[in-house]
């Protein structure tokens, strides 16, 4: 028994060391275990008061993706009870309140001047607030140019000037954060790098696999893939001019890797921001804290078409370079009161698709979410010349795509189909592309089909086609980033969907027939028609007794039949 018992004591020894013994499993191997699960490269389980943070002092042999660590908030700064205008969901991470303080206090250390407003706090999520009353165009804040990233700013790096001599601003500016990760937070520009990200949730830092399954059905799968792609054709040449200058790079050749450029480059797209007065990308510090908002330049169509609670011209916040100050400035258009949340005005609103490949980020509630309907016109149409001649008069193609939003079924789409359904010439001349005018009504029985057919088919591509799976991952607390990211991707989609479909259907409830070679017929007359025959079954003994007595009291009957001749 003595022997037995020593036997199971060193089995389990050799299933705790091994990993295996699930229930103890070790710290290290969890992590492993972790990251060999579908979505594991990017797991965050984080709680509302903790933010996971890569190392940054990274050096050459590091693995690309270094381990996390926790930190806590602890910083002591004004809790806000009112919700942010960033309108982000809790799931996702945010920088802790203390390492942003930590990081404005490096920055005040290399020259940037006191601002008009301080940190404050949305529950776990830091953000600014206006100090004080600030005038409208009174700047709000102010950096020196010195401690912006541009262009210029990168080539000045004689190495990197050899990558990035023919790229454009953005990849530029992506390979100089790759280049000062390796140098950490004691470099020249260390205090910068205490307060920009390592990455961001945008699916070009995801997996393949994480893409294709949680993305499928969604406008973002094609699009994510088609930027993955491109940006590794453009890899491939930089990795061939690195190796060709190995004595250059030899310090930080084993941090350029593929992985780590689709992180900076991730970084780069969601927070370089343009200085229009001279035509410039740039990163400007503690930019990339404050959230985007849709506020739209002063225009007699951005008042038109304003929804109700949103930003006007008013409210608009927006930088530029300050050449009196040499300094990026932030400016409000409107007038600022102490403790009003500071943000960033984007002149385009942008939907969750775009938002999630460019920012990493989607809104719970977008209303400029929307599907692609896809529309042609068919060569062997025999009327496909005039057909083809009527498109090009109102700038479409034969092959077009129409935006459909959650509240809105596009005019010109509902009259492209009209015009591809059509058969005779003279239903051609009742065409209006500037009215919402019907032709006939199979006509438009056909087209509200076909629409009805495209919608069935968009919400039974997703990976989650019922909206109670998407539910589910977001209260789920096990669940990834990207997989609540995804969800709620879908979930905006979806509603776009389920819109269109009603406003179809709404559409269609007054046509009350089917078409058929002989034209419309009642849906329901073959339903009308037996009802019809079982109301004249009780009447059918009255008619035969009346035809009987009809017989009988008719004279004719009784005579003769020589009489009759």
């Amino acid at each position: 028994r003595m022997a037995l018992n020593t036997l199971v004591l060193l089995a389990g020894l050799a299933l705790v060391r091994l990993g295996l013994h699930h229930p103890v499993r070790t710290q290290a191997a969890t992590a492993k275990y972790q990251a060999s699960t579908p979505g594991g490269r990017l797991r965050r389980m984080l709680s509302p008061s903790t933010y996971h943070v890569k190392h940054t002092s990274m050096v050459p042999g590091m693995p690309s993706r270094a381990r996390s660590k926790r930190v806590a908030v602890q910083a002591e700064v004004p809790v806000l009870e009112r919700k942010s205008v960033a309108g982000l969901p809790e799931y996702l991470p945010s920088p802790p309140v203390a390492m942003v303080e930590s990081g404005m206090d490096s920055l005040a250390g290399k020259g940037l001047p006191a601002q008009k407003l301080k940190l404050a706090s949305f529950g776990s999520r830091p953000a600014f607030v206006a100090s004080q009353d600030v005038q409208p165009g009174q700047p709000l804040m102010t950096v020196p140019i010195d401690l912006c990233v541009t262009k210029e700013v990168v080539d000045e790096d004689p190495a990197l000037k050899i990558i990035t001599e023919d790229k454009d601003s953005l990849t530029s500016i992506a390979l100089w954060l790759m280049k000062q990760r390796t140098m950490g937070q004691d470099g020249k520009w260390g205090a910068y790098m205490r307060v920009v990200p390592l990455f961001t949730y945008s699916p070009i830092t995801w997996s393949q696999a994480e893409r294709d399954g949680l993305l499928r059905g969604s406008l973002a799968q094609g699009e994510a893939n088609l930027r993955v792609q491109e940006l590794e054709r453009m890899w491939v040449g930089i990795a061939k001019t690195i190796n060709a200058h190995e004595e250059e790079f030899k310090e930080v050749r084993s941090a350029f890797t593929f992985e780590n450029f689709l992180d900076a480059f991730s970084v780069a797209l969601a927070h370089a921001v343009y200085l229009p007065s001279v035509d410039k990308l740039a990163l400007v510090p503690l930019v990339e804290m404050l959230p985007r908002v849709s506020s739209p330049p002063p225009s007699a169509a951005a008042e038109a078409n304003r929804e109700p609670g949103a930003f006007g011209p008013e409210n608009r916040m927006a930088l530029d370079y300050d050449a009196s100050t040499q300094s990026v400035v932030l400016r409000a258009q409107g007038a600022v009161r102490e403790g009003e949340e500071v943000y960033l005005s984007d002149e385009e609103p942008s939907s969750n698709v775009e938002l999630l490949l460019s920012r990493g980020i989607v809104r719970p509630t977008n209303s400029h979410d929307f599907l692609i309907v896809n529309t042609n016109v068919v060569m062997a149409d025999t009327l496909y010349t005039a057909k083809k001649q009527i498109l090009e008069a109102y700038g479409l193609d034969e092959d077009q795509q129409f935006l459909v939003y959650k509240d809105r079924i596009p005019l010109e789409l509902l009259s492209y189909l009209r015009l591809s359904r059509l058969q005779t010439t003279e239903d051609l001349l009742k065409l209006n592309f500037e009215k919402d005018q019907l032709i006939s009504e199979m006509n438009e029985y056909e087209i509200l089909q076909l629409l009805l057919t495209e919608a069935r088919m968009i919400s039974q591509g997703y990976a989650a086609p019922d909206t109670d799976t998407d539910r589910f991952v977001l209260r789920d607390p096990e669940a990834s980033v990207p997989e609540k990211l995804a969800a709620s991707l879908r979930a905006g989609e979806k509603q776009v969907v389920s819109s269109f479909m009603d406003a179809v259907r709404t559409r269609l409830a007054p046509i009350r027939g089917i078409p058929t070679k002989s034209g419309m017929e009642n849906q329901n007359q073959e339903i009308i028609d037996m009802f019809d025959a079982m109301e004249s079954i009780p009447k059918a003994p009255g008619r035969f007794v009346k035809s009987v007595a009809d017989w009988w009291t008719d004279p004719e009957n009784w005579k003769d039949p020589d009489e009759k001749k």
